[in-house]
């Protein structure tokens, strides 16, 4: 079993296909406009778990606009995660349970990814999906806090290639930033980094921003509009892929890593004002 995308003559994606055994069919819902797959054990369970998953994204949307309390919303998250965990476990024989284990294993910690796996049978555990989700947790585990930081070399704004290994040593943090201009919620973080920089860069805090932009220029301006005034570096390659990303076990952004004067990963994932807070517990300040 593999998975597969049916695509426009453009090649922009219509519906993902999980083929295997069966008598599958490609449908259109001309209510929705949009393709589906069905026929198939993986193709069925997909179409079912989404008719769960909209009603909770309804839910979710109405109590946000009714202005519902942070308890009641965080209820409606909770009840996805339990639905996502339970729906891969149900699927642990057939491809569905692969792809939703790879589009979620992110958010949970090494072991749980690893003990969700035993759910799975010889067969899934063979396809190419879970090696790739085994690849995402062998990555991670050398990302562990703890651990040593991984090097990275790559190209910035002014063509030169600089080495993660430049900033790191004897006085000096380094945070490890990978995101983009495309994303949301990692240009909600930009002012944060920017304000702990400017106050902690003079006491060794460094940042080496590694962006996975398609448009470069837009990345650019992005950086000298923003006042990004600290390593900034490309982190695709011709091909579009991350080597980066792939040695840290990246798959989602904004993702941030804090490496310490001795080169360890001492702490990841430092949202909004928290990197500031952990630069004056480190340093004292």
């Amino acid at each position: 079993p593999t998975l597969a995308y049916m695509v426009d003559p453009d090649d922009e994606p219509l519906t993902i296909v999980f083929v295997e055994k069966g008598n599958i069919k490609i449908m259109l819902d001309e209510d929705w406009n949009r393709y589906y797959a069905m026929g198939s054990p993986a193709n069925d369970a997909h179409n079912k778990a989404n008719e769960r998953i909209y009603d909770l994204q309804i839910n979710y949307n109405n109590l946000s606009q009714a202005g519902a309390s942070p308890e009641e919303m965080e209820k409606v998250i909770e009840e996805y995660d339990s639905f996502i965990r339970e729906t891969i476990i149900a699927n642990g024989d057939n491809l569905y349970g692969v792809y939703l284990l790879k589009n979620s294993n992110s958010e949970w910690s090494v072991a749980e990814s690893r003990e969700a796996i035993e759910h799975f049978s010889a067969q899934m555990r063979k396809t190419s999906l879970m090696k790739s989700v085994e690849e995402d947790l062998a990555a991670r585990e050398k990302t562990e806090v703890g651990s040593p930081y991984i090097e990275v070399v790559a190209t910035n704004t002014a063509g030169e290639e600089v080495a993660l290994s430049s900033l790191v040593g004897p006085g000096k943090w380094v945070l490890v930033d990978f995101w983009a201009t495309w994303c949301g919620p990692c240009r909600a973080e930009i002012p944060y980094l920017v304000a702990v920089h400017n106050t902690y860069a003079k006491y060794g805090f460094e940042i080496y921003g590694i962006s996975l932009d398609n448009n470069v220029e837009a990345w650019k301006d992005y950086v000298v509009k923003n006042d990004m005034n600290w390593v900034n570096v490309l982190g695709l390659n011709a091909e579009k892929d991350s080597p980066a990303a792939d040695a840290y076990g990246v798959r989602s952004i904004p993702s941030n890593f804090l490496i310490s004067p001795e080169g360890k990963i001492v702490a990841k994932n430092l949202r909004g004002d928290e990197v500031r807070k952990k630069m004056a517990e480190v340093l004292g300040r």
